[in-house]
């Protein structure tokens, strides 16, 4: 087995779908399936089975899975090393990004990196932020950027602070919301935490949320159109500043700030692409205050 079959062997595991992971590699599905058929001749193994609802791996198919895993990291990780000893910072940054972070703020923070780093490419996930501190935790991401308070093993920085916004196109005052239909939407539970325990500190009934939709875009424009308020960290306001009404405050009266982490493993520094982006990291944000 050489490289390219070891990304098959993990794509197709990964999508548990011949032809899902056929289009994923820019491959076609006879010449997927023909590789297929190389490595279980090669090891005198079954592979999978095919079934309704995709391919189920056998035993002996998940074993050589983990093996093609493992080489990859090795070539990964030898790549890494070599392009280290090299004067400049070059090779594959593997970031794993909280969404909404991803959507506001990473496409121009990465152009602004790549404009100091040319020679620098961005492998990018994004997910909630379990799924990030996961993956720096199993070191399949060199950097990991989560929103709010995450209990992790790894270095960290705080690289953004904000408020928490009350959003509405009409006037409002806050002690009416508990008769005002707020739009909910799908976000990290930490985030949702927090809101569920400021609303319990102020307010003794529950809120009217007969609106629960996808993500916090479709949100604020269900507020643009009057259609309800909607309580959301102040990064998703960009030129709609004009709908914030109020920030959520804690019992002392003080502004409750959302923060936004930077995680890494310490001995990655060794690594002059990811050592130069938490330095970038730090002097990109050093004068964000919260919005």
């Amino acid at each position: 087995m050489d490289k390219k079959d070891w990304l098959i062997l993990e794509k197709v595991f990964q999508e548990k779908n011949i032809t899902k992971a056929a289009e994923q590699l820019y491959i076609s599905q006879p010449t997927l399936t023909y590789r297929l058929q190389q490595i279980e001749k090669e090891f005198d193994v079954k592979l999978f089975y095919r079934g309704r609802r995709g391919v189920d791996f056998t035993e002996q198919g998940e074993i050589l899975v983990e093996y093609a895993k493992d080489m990859l990291k090795q070539q990964q990780n030898i790549e890494e090393l070599l392009w280290n000893k090299e004067n400049e910072v070059r090779g594959t940054l593997r970031l794993s990004i909280s969404r909404t972070f991803a959507f506001y703020e990473l496409p121009q923070m990465l152009k602004a990196f790549n404009e100091n780093f040319p020679k620098v490419e961005f492998y990018v996930n994004t997910g909630v932020n379990i799924d990030v501190v996961q993956s720096v935790y199993k070191q399949d991401s060199h950097i990991g950027i989560v929103r709010g308070d995450h209990h992790s093993p790894h270095e960290d920085i705080i690289i953004t602070e904000e408020n928490i916004s009350i959003l509405s196109a009409q006037e409002i005052d806050l002690n009416d919301l508990p008769s005002m239909r707020r739009i909910s939407y799908q976000t990290d539970p930490a985030l949702e935490m927090v809101i569920n325990n400021w609303w319990q500190d102020n307010f003794s009934r529950p809120p009217i949320s007969n609106m629960n939709v996808d993500n916090v875009e479709i949100a604020k424009r269900m507020v643009l159109n009057g259609l309800g308020y909607c309580i959301v960290p102040s990064i998703v306001l960009e030129k709609n500043n004009h709908l914030e009404k109020g920030i959520l405050k804690d019992t002392s009266g003080s502004p409750i700030i959302w923060k936004t982490r930077l995680l890494y493993r310490k001995e990655l520094l060794e690594l002059a692409m990811v050592r130069e982006f938490v330095d970038f990291a730090k002097g990109y944000y050093q004068d964000f205050s919260p919005k």
